[in-house]
């Protein structure tokens, strides 16, 4: 068995979500896919693709659990970047919250934890020359 790709998918009652990730990670759209229940966008995002999905009616949501480590099941997902400063700051820009800012979480590793408008989190993290 070889794995191909993997995606990584977003619920949102609205495309706002879709524009925040284009903005805030500067992610080129690829083609959308649209079914008679929902829409889903998709944004290319490294080797991996970004989907946000759409539906016709609007999901339920909930308010994520702080620190989202404290509950099981899926609650974030990471990226890696070159300049976790500059990631924070777009992310801020775009209309994104900061929950943690960068910080140093061992030697030449750097972390923030982030949240999109809709309070997905996000954890960015960044290797640097060790000190």
């Amino acid at each position: 068995m070889k794995i191909e790709a993997v995606d990584v998918g977003l619920v949102s009652p609205t495309d706002a979500l879709v524009d925040f990730y284009v903005q805030a990670l500067q992610l080129p759209r690829l083609e959308p896919r649209v079914f008679p229940f929902a829409t889903v966008h998709r944004l290319a995002c490294g080797p991996v693709t970004l989907k946000v999905m759409v539906p016709v009616e609007a999901p339920v949501t909930e308010p994520p659990p702080m620190p989202f480590w404290t509950r099981g099941g899926h609650r974030y997902f990471t990226l890696w970047v070159d300049d976790i400063s500059a990631l924070a700051a777009s992310w801020v820009s775009a209309g994104g919250t900061v929950i943690v800012a960068p910080t140093q979480v061992r030697p030449g590793v750097h972390s923030a934890l982030l949240a999109d408008p809709d309070a997905n989190v996000l954890e960015v993290m960044q290797e640097t020359a060790a000190a």
